[in-house]
C-alpha cells in the first residue's frame, strides 16, 4: 500500500496534489449544498440564489471539483485550466459573502471570507512556484560553472 501511494504521489506532484486537495472537498461541499439547507449559507449567498437555486450552485461546486481532479492527473503545464476551475467556486462565493455583509443581508458573512480565499491563495502559490521552468543547479548538470 505504501509503495502504491508513493507512486501516485510522484505521478501527481505538487500541482496535482493541490488540485486534488481542492477537487475532492469541492465535490463533497457541493453535495452538501444539494442535499441540505443551511440557513447561514442561504443568507450569505442571497446574491447568487437570485441567479440560480442553491442546489444548482452545489452542482457547480461538484463539477468544478471533478474537473480539478481530472486536471490533477494531467502533466504539469497542461493543467493550468484546473487551477482556474478549482479557484472559481470559492471566488464566486467570496463575492456573494462580501455582498451579503455589505448590504446587511447577513452581517456575519465577512467572517467566512478568509476561509474562502485561503484555498484560492494556496492554489495561486502552488501554480506560481511549480509553474516555472525547472532550474538545474550546477551540481545536477555535472559540470563546473553550470555550463
Amino acid at each position: 500500500m505504501g509503495a502504491a501511494l508513493a507512486r501516485v504521489r510522484r505521478r501527481l506532484g505538487w500541482r496535482g496534489t493541490a488540485l486534488l486537495a481542492c477537487g475532492v472537498p469541492w465535490v463533497v461541499y457541493g453535495a452538501g449544498l444539494v442535499t441540505t439547507t443551511r440557513e447561514g449559507i442561504v443568507r450569505a449567498t442571497v446574491a447568487l440564489s437570485g441567479l440560480w437555486a442553491l442546489p444548482g450552485w452545489g452542482v457547480v461546486w461538484m463539477c468544478c471539483g471533478v474537473l480539478a481532479c481530472v486536471a490533477a492527473a494531467r502533466p504539469s503545464g497542461r493543467d493550468m485550466w484546473g487551477f482556474a476551475v478549482a479557484a472559481a467556486p470559492p471566488l464566486i462565493w467570496t463575492l456573494a459573502y462580501v455582498a451579503a455583509a455589505v448590504r446587511g443581508e447577513y452581517r456575519a458573512a465577512w467572517a467566512s471570507v478568509p476561509l474562502l480565499l485561503a484555498p484560492v491563495l494556496l492554489l495561486l502559490v502552488v501554480a506560481e512556484v511549480t509553474g516555472r521552468r525547472r532550474r538545474i543547479c550546477t551540481c545536477e548538470r555535472g559540470r563546473p560553472g553550470g555550463r
